[in-house]
């Protein structure tokens, strides 16, 4: 049976193959820009930058900010098949952003 971490990282690499998987600080912001609202992941510390503008920025409403920090960052980019991912986002009406929800549900990582 998978951990919970393993299945996180399972449904992010599923999500990466459907092309549903934002990734970088970049795509992310240029989603919200264009109205999209998101559930976001953060690898490790949740204290960057850019987690902190997301929190406070005009999108704060259309994101729900998760911090993994059981996840480090080269788990997440090996989970994604990508180099040096910090940051990936969901569209929350998703199945896939569903799925993460439920797993994090049952271990209670959610941040806001």
């Amino acid at each position: 049976m998978k951990s919970r971490k393993e299945a996180l990282l399972s449904v992010f690499g599923m999500a990466r193959r459907a092309g549903v998987l934002q990734i970088g600080q970049d795509i992310v912001k240029s989603n919200l820009a264009g109205g999209e609202s998101l559930l976001v992941f953060f690898a490790e510390n949740g204290e960057s930058s850019f987690c902190r503008s997301l929190r406070k920025a005009r999108f704060a409403e259309k994101i729900t900010v998760v911090v993994m920090p059981d996840v480090s960052g080269a788990e997440l980019s090996a989970a994604v098949g990508s180099r040096n991912v910090k940051v990936v986002a969901l569209p929350l009406r998703s199945g896939f952003a569903r799925s993460i929800s439920q797993l994090l549900a049952e271990g209670g990582n959610r941040n806001e």
